[in-house]
């Protein structure tokens, strides 16, 4: 059930943010209407900033949302604010999403023939479209969920069948503007600009999909999770394996994220200045976020957006494969550094001998594992370079 129960107040509030939001989007697509004689339809002009707009609303909420079940802040109930902010944003972007793609027969036509309109949309406009459909069905299904089975709070939230649709829906919107410009061949060349609505749309899904994984994710752990006792006596764990395996599995899973989402970017487009550094800012205030606010987190990221901006200059020498495996493994090291001294003042110590192992702060780990694991991130960047730059196959002369 629910952590600390906000009262009443949370349900009377949700009217009121969710109304007062769309009065206030109603009025400036009014206001738009106006001055571009009539709101873009799908694909045309203002179409992407429009709808990014929208999921970064959708995103937001999210983040409020998160942040309140993470800290415990909620009620047994569906309505509360922070789900009014995100519900809002999903019915902005579904109406205006309505309007978008009506047909020539008007409302008539859509609710008469929908899977027909649907079908028409061009393939690069599709996820946009039916990540909204798919939130829209969630997010019903969420509020029947909630008000029978209760709310859930931590962990529990990335597993809600409910959530896992809002997130997949999310993604799906957000990241509408980066399947658009796939299909323009002159996308993203004029500067970071140019690659404004790339970077946020993916970066806004990087985002859902950290929270997604928030419990492998050892930037947010604590450091007493999955360290090595020993003679470290802050750290909570005594068999040295399963203190090992806990950070391995966080390690490696959170690597083959960012190699993902990396190549994915570089296998389309070219980086401009200040573009990796953009993106790597939507996954410093993602764990910022999750952290409940940690400032030391959102360093962390900034540390790793700026190591990634550099790492540019590797990717232009020796292109996506050294790059992407650089950026990889730049996430251990940025939690090796900033660990270090807090793990030194609270053991006493840098390093101890075990037998013949020598064990490293701030993890406890062997100097084998310790770098070793720098060594597998890397790896696991250099595969995925693989799957995305994948060598031609050989065309035969067989028909």
């Amino acid at each position: 059930m629910a952590g600390n129960h906000e009262g009443s107040h949370l349900i009377t509030s949700f009217p009121v943010v969710f109304f007062g939001s769309l009065i206030l989007a109603a009025a400036v697509g009014y206001f738009l209407h106006r001055k571009l004689n009539g709101l873009p339809k799908i694909g045309e002009k203002f179409y992407d900033p429009i709808i990014l707009i929208l999921g970064m609303w959708c995103l937001i909420g999210l983040l409020i949302d998160a942040f309140a079940h993470i800290a415990g802040s909620v009620d047994d109930t569906f309505f509360t604010p922070w789900h009014a902010v995100w519900y809002s944003g999903s019915a902005a972007y579904g109406t205006y999403m309505i309007y978008a793609i009506m047909p020539e027969g008007g409302m008539r036509q859509l609710v008469s023939e929908p899977f027909k309109t649907l079908r028409g949309i061009e393939n690069q406009h599709k996820p946009g479209v039916y990540g909204i459909i798919i939130f829209a069905v969630s997010g019903f299904g969420d509020l029947i969920w909630h008000e029978t089975l209760g709310v859930e709070e931590n962990t529990d939230i990335l597993l809600s069948p409910t959530h896992i649709g809002l997130f997949i829906g999310l993604m799906m919107s957000v990241s509408a503007p980066v399947w658009s410009a796939w299909a323009n061949a002159k996308s993203g060349r004029d500067g970071i600009r140019s690659q404004a609505l790339i970077v946020f749309g993916l970066g806004a899904a990087w985002t859902v999909a950290l929270l997604m994984i928030r419990y492998a994710n050892l930037w947010i752990a604590p450091l007493q999770s999955y360290c090595y006792s020993a003679t470290v006596v802050f750290c909570e764990n005594e068999n040295y394996t399963t203190a090992l395996e806990i950070g391995l599995q966080s390690l490696f899973l959170q690597a083959a994220l960012t190699s993902t989402v990396v190549a994915l970017f570089l296998k389309r487009w070219e980086p401009e200045r200040g573009s990796m550094f953009l993106l790597f800012m939507f996954h410093a205030v993602g764990v910022w976020v999750y952290s409940e606010f940690d400032s030391r987190l959102l360093w962390m990221g900034v540390s790793l957006a700026l190591l990634a901006e550099i790492g540019v200059l590797a990717y232009q020498k020796m292109g996506p494969s050294v790059y992407i495996s650089l950026v990889a493994a730049s996430q251990v090291v940025v939690l090796l550094l900033f660990s270090l001294s807090d793990a030194a003042r609270l053991s006493g110590t840098r390093y101890w001998i075990e037998g013949v192992n020598i064990h490293l702060i701030p993890f406890g780990w062997s100097i084998h594992s310790t770098f070793g694991a720098i060594v597998v991130c890397a790896l696991i960047g250099w595969i995925t370079s693989i799957v995305a730059f994948s060598p031609e196959i050989p065309e035969t002369d067989d028909h």
